[in-house]
């Protein structure tokens, strides 16, 4: 049938529903797919950011010498749900492997990754910083500056954007799973 011209007779153009479409679980997938990987593109991003962050801890703790560059960073001493989090680049690395090949296995791994490396710490760190932003909040007191801004306000900017990339992974992730699902057989 051409797209110009008369409509054929007999025919009102009610007759559309028999033709093809794109099946849904195509049309989620495409889509989640490149939310997907757009949040853990952010999410290794954040992930260098706090690499850069800890590398005077790191250092350290490896045995390293200290650079003196890194010792010119008045930045505060690292945190342990910061180096679990650290981890959770792992989990990322997972999800983007999943993508091409709609692998249910290694996107389930993503998952459970995540939510262990991922939202556990960034809820420990909510929880352990809680006391210091209460202090900054009545006493404009704080212990440490990053940047020259009091360390617990850039903790919890970071950790807010770290539990959204999270949560928005998760929510792209479980719809990729629901799409990638084989379709149950009809019982007969």
């Amino acid at each position: 049938m051409s797209s110009f011209g008369k409509r054929p007779t007999g025919t009102d153009g009610s007759d559309h529903w028999h033709r093809e479409s794109v099946a849904w679980q195509y049309k989620i997938s495409s889509l989640n797919k490149s939310r997907l990987k757009s949040s853990l593109i952010l999410h290794i991003l954040v992930g260098l950011v706090v690499i850069v962050r800890l590398l005077p801890g790191l250092t350290a703790l490896v045995g390293l010498p200290v650079y003196r560059r890194l010792q010119h960073w008045e930045f505060p001493a690292p945190k342990a749900w910061e180096y679990a989090w650290i981890v959770s680049l792992l989990s990322a690395l997972f999800g983007l492997r999943s993508l091409p090949r709609n692998d249910v296995l290694i996107l389930k791994q993503f998952l459970i990754g995540n939510v262990v490396f991922g939202v556990l710490p960034v809820l420990y760190g909510f929880l352990d910083l809680w006391n210091e932003l209460v202090l900054y909040y009545n006493e404009k007191k704080y212990a440490a500056q990053i940047l020259g801004y009091p360390a617990v306000l850039v903790w919890y900017l970071c950790l807010t954007v770290c539990i959204q990339l999270h949560m928005f992974s998760m929510y792209f992730g479980v719809n990729l799973l629901k799409a990638w699902k084989p379709r149950d057989k009809k019982t007969k």
